[in-house]
């Protein structure tokens, strides 16, 4: 890992009690498959659990004594890793680093090597006089044993990581896509493929010519038009409940730019009030829609 990373916040996503829960299984779980399948290091002859002498001579041979074992070892290791991810989870969750994780991890996988020597010394190995040559012994054994799933607890809060960034960066797209279609008016030709994108305030209006729109606006305060290959009808059901309306069979206004409505003997008209624009006219069947719009 970079410095960057190792810097950065562990997500508070990952410090749940049930994804700790999980994990911590997963790894005893990983752990106990591997004793059982690989024993490595010769542990089953090597270790020489003792047959101890019991009533019940419930253990009776060597293979008895190494599920007894392994069962106390991994269930008591189990009880050691939950307790000190619950102490994590309760005090370090929102500000825990990947760093101070890593530390975290290696003061855990100490304090596990420590409890099973001091549980080893009391249950299966009596005859160690020196507790420092056992916690060694036990050490090493418990990091080649363990590497492997706390790697792949590594891995997995990594992935849950991307997880949380990618799902963080969808929902910030998205948000910048409303604001896109909040402050622009987009503009799509006739096979959906945005063509042109416009300030709503700079908008002025959209005039119908033929198979193509014409697209009138303010850019630097001159008037500009752009043609986009597409039909008033569909530009109108595009464009949706926008402030965008039609007012004509050849002509939609940007309402926030309407200046003045005129009825004069030759109909009904809009102005913009901005020099190179023409007066809209407003035909009847959609004079009643834009008296609504001017008097919200």
């Amino acid at each position: 890992m970079s410095k960057n990373i190792l810097n950065q916040l562990v997500p508070k996503s990952i410090f749940t009690y049930s994804r700790q829960a999980m994990m911590v299984f997963a790894m005893a779980v990983i752990a106990v498959v591997f004793i059982i399948i690989f024993r490595p290091f010769k542990i089953y002859e090597s270790l020489d659990f003792l047959i101890t002498e019991n009533p019940s001579g419930w253990i009776n041979s060597a293979e008895d004594a190494f599920f007894l074992a392994l069962s106390s070892v991994v269930l008591f290791a189990m009880i050691l890793v939950m307790s000190s991810r619950v102490v994590l989870v309760k005090t370090m969750r929102d500000r825990l680093t990947y760093r101070g994780f890593l530390v975290w991890c290696g003061v855990e996988f100490v304090v596990v090597a420590l409890g099973i020597t001091l549980l080893s010394a009391s249950l299966f190995h009596p005859e160690y006089t020196s507790l420092v040559r056992l916690f060694l012994k036990v050490l090493g054994r418990t990091t080649c044993i363990l590497f492997i799933p706390y790697i792949i607890c590594w891995l997995y809060i990594i992935i849950l990581d991307k997880a949380h960034q990618l799902k963080t960066l969808k929902e910030s797209i998205a948000n910048d896509e409303n604001t896109l279609q909040k402050s622009y008016v987009l503009f799509y030709d006739d096979h959906d493929e945005m063509r042109l994108s416009v300030k709503r305030e700079d908008l002025i209006m959209i005039e119908s010519a033929d198979n193509y729109v014409c697209v009138w606006y303010l850019n630097n305060n001159q008037i500009k038009k752009s043609m986009v290959r597409n039909t008033m009808k569909r530009v109108a059901q595009q464009l949706g409940d926008s402030s965008v309306q039609r007012c004509h069979r050849s002509y939609m206004i940007n309402m926030d730019r309407v200046k003045v409505l005129r009825r004069d003997k030759e109909g009904v008209f809009i102005e913009f009030g901005i020099e190179g624009v023409f007066d809209v006219p407003i035909s009847r069947t959609y004079i009643s829609n834009i008296t609504s719009w001017l008097m919200k």
